[in-house]
């Protein structure tokens, strides 16, 4: 029973974490809604029997990428006030958003889950597994998101120096 409220009260937070960064109109405010999102995913992981996962899900995730989207934003921040949004992005966008809220729900419904009555294995979320697959199977999709982190970083600062320019 209080394994049970447990991952409920981390998936309520995951949840409300992703509604409120999705509803809030600041974009800071979208961020902090987002690392709620990933401490509620760090919970889970935790739940479900791997520490060494959450924890990397606090470092790499809540303490890095919410940094570098923090930074990025205090970069091109002169950029977001001259942006205007269109009524029809606005409404093109909550449709996307409804289809694949949609889809999302469908795959979760149809998806059977199955029931553990204990943790999984700690040999299957080890450190050595983990670091294994990180150097062999991962590899190049971790390379590719470093890639895209730096492309975004470096695309956030060239623009906060073009519109610096400009003013």
């Amino acid at each position: 029973m209080i394994a049970t409220l447990v991952i409920a009260a981390f998936m309520i937070l995951a949840m409300a974490g992703a509604i409120y960064a999705a509803l809030v109109p600041h974009t800071l405010h979208c961020i902090i809604g987002l690392g709620l999102t990933l401490f509620g995913v760090a919970g889970i992981y935790l739940y479900l029997g791997s520490p060494f996962v959450a924890a990397m899900q606090i470092l790499i995730y809540i303490g890095g990428i919410s940094v570098a989207m923090v930074f990025a934003l205090m970069l091109s921040v002169s950029l977001a006030k001259k942006m205007k949004h269109s009524e029809i992005k606005v409404i093109l966008s909550s449709i996307a958003a409804i289809l694949f809220l949609a889809v999302m729900a469908r795959l979760i419904m149809t998806t059977e889950f199955p029931l553990r009555e204990e943790p999984a294995g700690a040999a299957a979320w080890g450190v050595e597994q983990i670091g294994h697959g990180f150097l062999t199977t991962y590899s190049p999709l971790f390379i590719g998101l470093a890639i895209c982190l730096s492309v975004a970083i470096i695309a956030a600062v060239l623009v906060a120096r073009r519109e610096a320019d400009k003013s």
